[in-house]
């Protein structure tokens, strides 16, 4: 009886065990990931009547803030600029949480973050709300200039600086309007989201970052980088119509069934997709998954903004075959990965962490957090990023990006239509593309793109518009004082 008694208490015992090392796990090891799990919202729900600290642009216009108001809740959150910055920002609400800069940084604005709450030992005594300030990277005029080019157009812009991965501009439609759900009206909130959330076009979700669409022959800038490093520069492909298919992945043709050729910069300016897949033939398949690894684009979750939620975007992957894998067939990436790709070429090679939030301030206007440039990698050497800034440049003077062109600035970029039967277009520009200041990546959605012609020239004169009035625009004073 004594001998069974002991193993009951050993078996007891062992499950304790078992039941503390798991809360163990859930408390400590794993709260930081179940804090941001996207449908995680109990704490921001906690937050929606709280003291709560505005934030701004780095030019200084206030796009969030928190006003006193009469009624059974005397605090209500509200977003001057509407849908302008929603997809970037996102919300707060009683019942549905909250997204975005809201949700991703409700520790430093709720005033639950230590380093907001107690800048000195006088503040453990005090008992009144500090709250956080958040300073993002986005400039109030450019975003202006994004919604304004991209008026009447579904799609996505992101506007990058390359050598500090700030991003000046992220503007999505379509869009929504925050203050609906950020509304004392719990009822009208509600109907808000739940209409909001069940729209097939996914209005709530920031695209720029969480929607993977396929890039076409934007990938043969990786292609065109892994040719160069395989010492193809030279290479001289012959003129042909097609590439046969693999086993399992059909015949590459040519946009307009021409036959094309010739050098990499011939085959850069005529979207020569039956040369790319030759020179992916003569890389190899490992040669370029390689370079598209030190690009960042694949084996890894897609590249986020600094401190972003966890996304949805699945991760990219190459064509089976090389051929296939350098006309970028069936390669996906989010448009803040093609932004971040492109500017990775402009800053010689170098890959910068994209960041949407410069500072944290405290109540008193003191830093408390400041997100400075984080190299994350040396892609490709400066010599092999100067030659495919040349291949970019000589596609806007001669190629199919030629829409781009600007009178007293140099231009780089790349045009791209998808595979697939899906309507959309990419276009890159890079400005100036001798030592580029900005690069401006543009995805265009939903049009009628019966006519390639009028499409393109749609989505070239969207980009030139905003890359010319970005580089004329007065630098804002970004002091950190």
């Amino acid at each position: 009886m004594t001998r069974r008694l002991v193993h009951v208490g050993i078996a007891f015992l062992a499950v304790y065990g078992l039941l503390f090392f798991r809360l163990e796990m859930v408390q400590i090891v794993s709260a930081e990931n179940i804090r941001k799990h996207p449908e995680n919202s109990r704490q921001i729900r906690l937050d929606f009547d709280a003291p709560r600290g505005s934030i701004q642009t780095a030019d200084g216009e206030i796009i969030a803030k928190t006003v006193a108001v009469s009624g059974p809740r005397n605090r209500l959150r509200q977003y001057p600029y509407g849908s302008l910055y929603s997809q970037v920002v996102g919300f707060i609400s009683a019942e549905h949480g909250g997204s975005g800069i809201e949700r991703s940084h409700n520790g430093f604005l709720a005033g639950n973050d230590l380093s907001v709450r107690i800048q000195d030992t006088r503040d453990l005594f005090i008992d009144q709300a500090r709250t956080g300030q958040v300073e993002l990277s986005l400039r109030h005029d450019v975003q202006l200039v994004t919604r304004a080019a991209m008026a009447g157009h579904e799609g996505t812009v992101v506007v990058i600086e390359p050598d500090t991965g700030s991003i000046w501009g992220m503007w999505s439609n379509p869009h929504f309007d925050p203050n609906h759900l950020a509304s004392h009206d719990l009822s009208a909130a509600a109907i808000d989201f739940n209409t909001l959330d069940s729209d097939s076009a996914q209005p709530l979700q920031n695209r720029a970052e969480y929607q993977g669409v396929e890039i076409g022959s934007l990938f043969t800038v990786v292609t065109a980088a892994a040719a160069i490093e395989n010492n193809l520069s030279d290479i001289i492909i012959p003129t042909t119509e097609t590439f046969p298919a693999s086993s399992d992945l059909p015949i590459i043709t040519n946009p307009d069934g021409n036959k094309c050729g010739g050098t990499i910069k011939s085959l850069m300016i005529n979207s020569c997709r039956s040369g790319w897949a030759t020179i992916g033939n003569e890389i190899g398949y490992d040669s370029l998954k390689d370079v598209t690894k030190r690009f960042g684009l694949i084996d890894n979750d897609p590249l986020q903004s600094q401190n972003s939620l966890p996304g949805t975007a699945s991760p990219a992957s190459l064509a089976s075959s090389a051929s296939h894998a350098a006309v970028g067939m069936s390669m996906r990436l989010t448009p803040l990965q093609v932004a971040t790709l492109f500017a990775t070429i402009s800053n010689g090679g170098s890959q910068i962490q994209p960041r949407l939030v410069n500072r944290v301030r405290a109540h008193d206007g003191s830093i408390t957090h400041n997100f400075e440039t984080q190299v994350l990698n040396q892609s490709v050497s400066k010599e092999t990023a100067s030659e495919l800034l040349g291949l970019l440049s000589e596609n806007v003077i001669n190629g199919d990006a030629a829409g781009l062109q600007l009178n007293d600035v140099p231009m780089g970029g790349l045009l791209a239509s998808s595979f697939s039967q899906s309507n959309h277009l990419w276009m890159v520009s890079l400005a100036p593309v001798t030592r580029p200041e900005v690069v401006v990546a543009v995805l265009l959605e939903g049009d009628d793109f019966d006519d390639r012609q009028i499409a393109e020239a749609t989505i070239a004169g969207i980009s030139r518009r905003i890359t010319e009035a970005v580089l004329r625009l007065p630098s804002p004073t970004l002091g950190e004082s």
